[in-house]
């Protein structure tokens, strides 16, 4: 198993192989304790008030293009079948340039797909007179009352008319809003969304849907009615903000708690010391407990009061994970040598962006459970690749440490020191057992130059009268059972072009030219 890791270390860049420890370490926090953390914190559905719903379903002329009719009448169809009508009332209404009241308040689930199904007109866009319509199916029922409003369109045609009907139509939508009628609308086509929200007096009422997710803009609808979570969309209790918030901060604190272990074994790996010391453990383990709740939190806070809005709600989730990366990234510093905060938080913070899009297009696509799991492999991978990625393109000056004639491992130089010795903290790891001293010497940039500071435990050992030499690129040192080679990818005494992102990509440039170059 180690030549296999060992080969595997080889034949990946560390960027790669970053992103796999990382993908691996969120996903195996996500199976084996994410998923049980929801588990036992789910609340039991809490029982919902009977509510009393209109479809009101647009028939115009308009909606026979591209089969949008019969893709909404399916959609619409699906939400009859999810609605537990033994306590819930449905009725159907359809419009054109008249109006067709196909099924009046039911419980017969039956009897709406039938209504359903013969819907049709072909003609304008009344939506005044179908507004009024459908308040009138509802407008003595007791129980909680919704119009769903589908359309692809706006009211009227052009000029004076569609003016006048849509002045008409928003003082339809007032007056059912004064007698209590909830007002949501599903647009697709060329619907009008800030008419829309006008009408519904509610922006995150306002659902837009493309040809092909329909049905999906019919469940953000019922959600808007009865209600949402940042990583369930099934039935659940009611959290309430503060369980809400902590319990989604607690499932992210898990996850980053996995990756951050994942990543500091990586590290060490790939510079082949012990995977993982008890310090490190700790360190890594509030690290990410903290990185965790904390993005886990404000992604659950921003998501909440926009979860209807699809654009924002998404924004919010993005933000939480790249909240979480950010932070991540950051606590790498700490662990690979002169990994600059600053590029950490920045590459953390891209990775957990980047993870965020990943999650969201598998989550959408898969069951709640699928989407979780694969979506945490995800940001994981992300996350783990940008901190490398950025560590890789940064470099101004590092060692080769030559493990074998075939085998090396680049480090990167700066004024943190490259450790070589036999103690846990040592950056390269040399056997105790063999007589090396916990520090054998250290390898740092001072004023441009490169220096090699021995030990002076060394010096006592090996009798050396010089402690302290300057490197220069090129230069090949043997220190205990390895071999180090310096390089440098510029003038490193005038710290040529900066730090920024130009910079980056310039020296990026100007690495692969090098190589070109006989």
């Amino acid at each position: 198993m180690q030549n296999f890791f060992g080969q595997l270390r080889q034949k990946l860049s560390k960027p790669i192989l970053f992103g796999l420890y990382g993908a691996v370490g969120c996903l195996g926090a996500a199976t084996l304790l994410g998923e049980a953390f929801l588990a036992l914190t789910k609340l039991p559905p809490t029982p919902r008030s009977p509510q009393a719903i209109v479809l009101l379903i647009d028939c115009s002329g308009s909606m026979n293009e591209n089969n949008k009719l019969q893709e909404a009448k399916s959609a619409a169809k699906a939400f009859v079948q999810r609605q537990n009508l033994s306590q819930n009332s449905l009725a159907v209404v359809g419009f054109g340039s008249n109006v067709q009241v196909a099924a009046p308040l039911s419980g017969n689930k039956l009897m709406l797909e039938q209504a359903i199904a013969q819907l049709s007109d072909g003609g304008g866009t009344r939506m005044d007179i179908a507004i009024e319509a459908a308040a009138r199916e509802i407008k003595t029922n007791p129980l909680q009352r919704h119009i769903l409003l589908f359309t692809d369109g706006q009211p009227g045609y052009t000029g004076a008319n569609r003016r006048q009907e849509e002045a008409n139509t928003l003082t339809a939508g007032k007056s059912a809003k004064a007698q209590g009628i909830n007002l949501v609308a599903v647009a697709t086509g060329d619907a009008n969304t800030n008419f829309l929200t006008n009408l519904t007096g509610d922006r995150s009422l306002v659902f837009y849907a493309n040809s092909g997710n329909f049905d999906r803009a019919f469940r953000q609808a019922e959600e808007a009615i009865y209600g949402s979570q940042l990583v369930e969309s099934g039935s659940t209790g009611d959290y309430g903000l503060l369980y809400s918030v902590l319990r989604i901060g607690g499932w992210t604190a898990l996850l980053a708690i996995g990756t951050s272990l994942a990543l500091i074994a990586g590290q060490n790996h790939y510079l082949r010391r012990r995977l993982l010391t008890p310090s490190e453990g700790s360190i890594g383990t509030a690290g990410g407990l903290a990185a965790g709740v904390a993005a886990g939190a404000i992604g659950q806070l921003l998501f909440l009061p926009v979860a209807s809005i699809p654009i924002l709600a998404l924004g919010g989730r993005v933000i939480g994970w790249t909240i979480l990366g950010t932070f991540l990234g950051g606590a790498m510093s700490f662990f690979v040598p002169n990994l600059e905060i600053r590029r950490a938080l920045q590459a953390g913070g891209m990775g957990g962006a980047a993870g965020a899009i990943g999650f969201l297009l598998v989550s959408a696509t898969s069951g709640d459970l699928v989407g979780r799991l694969v979506g945490a492999a995800i940001v994981g991978f992300f996350i783990g690749l940008a901190i490398a990625l950025i560590e890789d393109l940064s470099r101004r000056a590092w060692l080769i440490v030559h493990w074998t004639p075939t085998e090396q491992t680049p480090i990167n130089l700066g004024t943190t020191p490259v450790i070589f010795g036999s103690s846990e903290n040592a950056h390269i790891y040399l056997r105790k057992d063999l007589g090396y001293p916990p520090v054998v010497a250290k390898i740092y940039l001072k004023s441009g130059k490169i220096i090699m500071q021995f030990d002076e435990e060394m010096q006592k050992q090996k009798g050396m009268k010089n402690l302290r030499h300057e490197l220069a690129n090129g230069d090949r040192r043997k220190i205990g059972e390895v071999m180090i080679e310096v390089k440098t990818a510029i003038d490193i005494s005038h710290n040529y072009c900066g730090t920024g992102i130009l910079p980056v990509l310039y020296r990026l440039f100007r690495r692969c030219l090098m190589k070109k170059l006989p």
